[in-house]
């Protein structure tokens, strides 16, 4: 006799590529009991493509995009999904927005289990960690956070128990970005990051422009933003650093397949599943230290670390690129392979379902 599965629903912002792979890992664990949901069609952010638009199971709780308020609509269709489709286990995207809090009471009050994503690790605040922890606590069944650092905040912060924790929510496809194009490898250090301010861009535009790399290597920004002018500008004529607008999901993976190390700076990153991608893609990494998936995924042995606020760091850190061979690279890319194995969707459904227990 099999073992009794419950109804399951994850909900998100808005559904893109990346909520696509983790629907269909649950799937494939517990079959037609799976449902996912967003609070909008789409996102004047990101601009993502809902791959799930068409799929049974998929719903939307709004027909407003998510950064425009419909509270009362998505609460009251939220309601009546989770007793139409008679949900036990209801997987929420944090606590950061209205919606989400009214949820997590609601799932209280119907006896549904919460399972809470989050990546958060920072907030400093007492009085508000410990009005969080109690609020979580009495209201989440269990925790699936991104990585170390999360553990810990959500431990020692805000005072949760450590049984009903689990790490391993930031996750991609990786079959998808081990796709290789019929490329070989160019000197070329790549970014994929949203040009804002917290990506920590003119700094390394500038460090790279004093870099041993600035002479026969190509540093390639990728992701379009508000920044772009000041980018720009900070470039000037310099022929080695080239800028690129936002790239579709499926075309990630050619972008990845054509670089040889890559990078992101940030001076503020819960987390980054860019370096999920380009490890999966057998990029070797070069991190901030304030980059959230550094303590999980970057060794020494796939990778550089830096100070994100001194630019003499970053410097430092570009030269030893330079200074790499090519078999020492590769070795560091198949590395950063090997360990991104261990952060996949799968993971993720197992976990989820283990805290759902």
């Amino acid at each position: 006799m099999s073992a009794y599965v419950p109804a399951v629903l994850l909900v998100w912002d808005r559904i893109g590529d990346y909520h696509a792979a983790r629907f269909a890992a649950m799937e494939k664990a517990i079959g037609n009991k799976v449902f996912i949901a967003d609070l909008g069609g789409n996102d004047a952010l990101y601009g993502w493509k809902n791959p799930l638009q068409k799929q049974k199971g998929y719903f939307s709780l709004s027909d407003k995009p998510v950064e425009q308020p419909d509270f009362l609509n998505r609460i009251r269709t939220f309601i009546r999904l989770v007793r139409n489709q008679k949900i036990e286990v209801a997987g929420l995207a944090g606590y950061g927005r209205p919606e989400y809090l009214a949820m997590l009471l609601i799932c209280k009050l119907l006896n549904i289990k919460v399972i809470l994503f989050a990546e958060s690790w920072y907030g400093d605040n007492k009085v508000l960690n410990f009005l969080k922890g109690k609020f979580l606590g009495q209201t989440c069944h269990g925790f699936l956070v991104s990585g170390l650092k999360a553990k810990e905040h959500f431990e020692k912060k805000l005072g949760l128990n450590p049984e009903k924790i689990r790490t391993g929510y930031s996750v991609v496809d990786n079959g998808h970005f081990s796709r290789h194009g019929n490329y070989e490898k160019e000197n070329m250090l790549l970014c994929v990051a949203r040009f804002s301010p917290e990506k920590n861009l003119v700094r390394l535009i500038r460090a790279f422009k004093k870099s041993e790399l600035a002479s026969g290597w190509t540093l390639l920004l990728v992701g379009g933003g508000p920044q772009k002018p000041e980018l720009e500008q900070e470039i000037g004529h310099f022929p080695g650093i080239q800028l690129a607008d936002w790239l579709s999901y499926a075309e990630l993976p050619l972008l990845y397949s054509r670089a040889r190390f890559f990078i992101l700076p940030s001076s503020f990153e819960p987390w980054g599943l860019v370096v999920n991608e380009a490890m999966a893609a057998g990029l070797p990494i070069a991190l901030s230290e304030n980059v959230g998936a550094r303590p999980d995924l970057l060794t020494e042995e796939n990778g550089f670390v830096f100070d994100a606020q001194n630019e003499e760091s970053i410097l430092q850190c570009l030269n030893r690129i330079g200074n790499l061979s090519t078999g020492q690279s590769n070795e560091m890319g198949e590395k950063s392979k090997s360990l991104i194995s261990g952060f996949t969707a799968r993971i993720w459904a197992e976990k989820f379902m283990e805290l759902a227990e």
